[in-house]
């Protein structure tokens, strides 16, 4: 009996090293140091601290071997009381970009596509009408955004195929390919249109059989109408939109004709499965090395080795350094975030429109706070006002460049607040001062750029200013004479219908632009061409009415009081001609 116990003593501390205790089973960690048990209060804890502002949100954490914490929050109908669940569906935004990059590597892995080559080698003969530059544009380019293409309103409902959207909606190339990270949903276009004749299937089928069907997505569908699934198409309709504060927003019916760019639409468990995948590198390719060559940088911050882009996905530094994509519809924002080196992943869903709180927030609380910029960046940089590299630098819509949301000012203080708080660069290159973050440039803006952009309009609202008081002076003088029955002073008929048509058609220039910045906000599908047409026949008739008073001159006699009122009015005409020419705002033609 001594023996048997000083043999099993013998054995005990044999035992305890290879069979490990229940503390350290449990005790795994996320990248912040908190073990896998402590994250399920502390996402409960941020929901409930921010719950007045949210709708609906649902997010899991993993690692490689499956969930770690999941939970669903909020209400899909908060008019109705209709609690978010398993079974509810949010929209993917641009995360479904990724099944694009996804499917250009399986494709690279099969030998069918090569990433650095002219793209022009994948399209029809002259397919591309506005390139302004003779470098090619390579697969690499459009993965990177950072082919040059300019913004593009590509928010269209209806039929037209991928192919019909990208021959018919092009911008125009406004940066060399390879020098400015510019987000780019033409560019993704571009990528699915190319999937498409490589494959010889639709997009939406290619994603199906090659994406969501291997990896058991069966609740995920993809088609600007949801046609292709049953369940998520009647499951959409339970669903309503708010805005970033959790105030109702009127159903935007979102039905992306560019599908490949941002309509993927399911439930969190599909999503996950998606990212799951993604983070254990299974199912999707054949080879590791096809694994290691999608994750291995493709853009770099400028002047350093931090990545910047792998093959169409971010990389952010938080705490750690993270791979994955964000995505905005029109009432829905997710996200997706891994870290490789770890194997921890984090998705997150929403039902409100452009919402921050949990997409950029709530990610902390998995893998650490975001990073700052480094010392190296912050001497590089000056403060000043910088522009978005995504904007309409050219073409009718170029005006928004001027809008808050395109260009700001930024300083050392406050830069987190402009730049949402992420990690960036400052760099410059051939003159031009920039800050690079992840998904795009902001580009630094000439103190005579700000002079020509907002000098134009500031004269435009001195000459609708003068329009409106010269309409409304004339109108209550001609009014008040004819109550009064007051005599009137000899002014020829012809005169008078000038001053009224010039100022009538002035007055009708800010309208048409409001009218199409509401058509722009509310209106995915809206036609702008009437609008366009519109202010180029406007522009035509001031110019030429701006000379008609002068021919008049000739033949009257005019006080100085009448002169200085004409040649103001005829000023006024000019300065709206140069903004409408200043603007592209005649070019109907590229208004699409």
């Amino acid at each position: 009996m001594k023996k048997l116990l000083l043999f099993i003593c013998s054995l005990l501390p044999i035992l305890c090293i290879i069979i490990p205790s229940p503390v350290l089973a449990d005790s795994k960690t996320l990248p912040t140091g908190d073990s896998y048990e402590q994250i399920g209060q502390k996402i409960e804890d941020f929901y409930k601290k921010n719950e007045k502002t949210s709708a609906a949100m649902e997010t899991a954490v993993f690692d490689t071997n499956g969930t770690i914490y999941r939970g669903n929050f909020g209400y899909i109908d908060k008019e109705k009381q209709t609690k978010a669940d398993d079974s509810t569906i949010f929209e993917w935004g641009s995360i479904t970009k990724l099944t694009v990059w996804i499917s250009v590597m399986q494709l690279w892995e099969e030998g069918k596509i090569d990433l650095e080559t002219d793209i022009k080698n994948y399209l029809p003969k002259d397919f591309l009408k506005h390139l302004n530059f003779d470098k090619p544009i390579t697969m690499l380019d459009l993965m990177n955004h950072q082919a040059g293409f300019d913004e593009q309103n590509t928010y269209l409902k209806g039929d037209k195929s991928i192919e019909e959207l990208m021959k018919t909606r092009q911008p125009n190339q406004v940066f060399e390919p390879g020098t400015t990270t510019a987000y780019s949903n033409f560019g993704t276009g571009l990528a699915a249109y190319i999937v498409e004749r490589i494959s010889g299937q639709s997009f939406s089928d290619y994603a199906h059989e090659h994406i969501f069907k291997p990896l058991e997505m069966e609740k995920t569908a993809i088609l600007p109408d949801l046609s292709d699934n049953a369940y998520v198409y009647e499951k959409h309709k339970e669903v309503k939109s708010y805005d970033a504060n959790g105030n109702y927003k009127k159903d935007s019916d979102f039905e992306l004709s560019l599908y490949p760019v941002g309509r993927a639409t399911g439930t969190l468990d599909d999503l996950q499965k998606f990212a799951q995948a993604l983070l254990k590198k299974k199912e999707l390719f054949k080879h590791p090395e096809t694994w290691k060559t999608l994750y291995t940088a493709s853009s770099t911050y400028p002047g350093t080795d931090i990545p910047l882009n792998a093959h169409g996905f971010w990389y952010q530094e938080y705490g750690v350094r993270v791979i994955g994509h964000g995505g905005n519809s029109g009432g829905f924002s997710s996200y997706i975030l891994l870290d490789l080196e770890s194997g921890i992943g984090q998705v997150i869903m929403t039902n409100q429109f452009q919402e921050k709180i949990y997409n950029y927030k709530m990610s902390e609380l998995v893998f650490g706070p975001k990073k700052s910029p480094n010392k190296q960046s912050y001497a590089k940089f000056h403060p000043g006002y910088y522009r978005s590299a995504r904007t309409f630098n050219s073409g009718p819509f170029s005006f928004l460049r001027t809008v808050p949301g395109y260009t700001y000012y930024i300083n050392e203080k406050a830069d987190a607040a402009q730049l949402n708080g992420d990690f960036w660069v400052a760099s410059e290159s051939q003159g031009q001062e920039k800050i690079t973050r992840a998904y795009g440039d902001a580009l630094r803006q000439s103190n005579w750029d700000l002079i020509k952009d907002y000098g134009m309009l500031l004269l435009a609202g001195l000459a609708i200013l003068f329009s409106a008081i010269s309409l409304l002076t004339n109108a209550g003088i001609e009014l008040y004479r004819l109550i009064l029955k007051k005599s009137q002073k000899k002014t020829s008929l012809a005169w008078k219908i000038w001053i009224y048509l010039t100022n009538a058609a002035i007055l009708s220039i800010p309208f048409n632009l409001f009218n199409i910045f509401t058509k722009l906000m509310n209106a995915a599908d809206a036609d702008y061409n009437w609008n366009f047409i519109t202010l180029a026949i406007l522009a035509l008739l001031l110019a030429i009415g701006s000379l008609y008073p002068f021919y008049l001159k000739n033949k009257e006699k005019w006080s100085k009081s009448k002169l200085f009122i004409t040649s103001i009015a005829s000023l006024s005409s000019l300065i709206m001609v140069a903004n409408i020419l200043y603007w592209s705002l005649y070019q109907w033609w590229a208004a699409y």
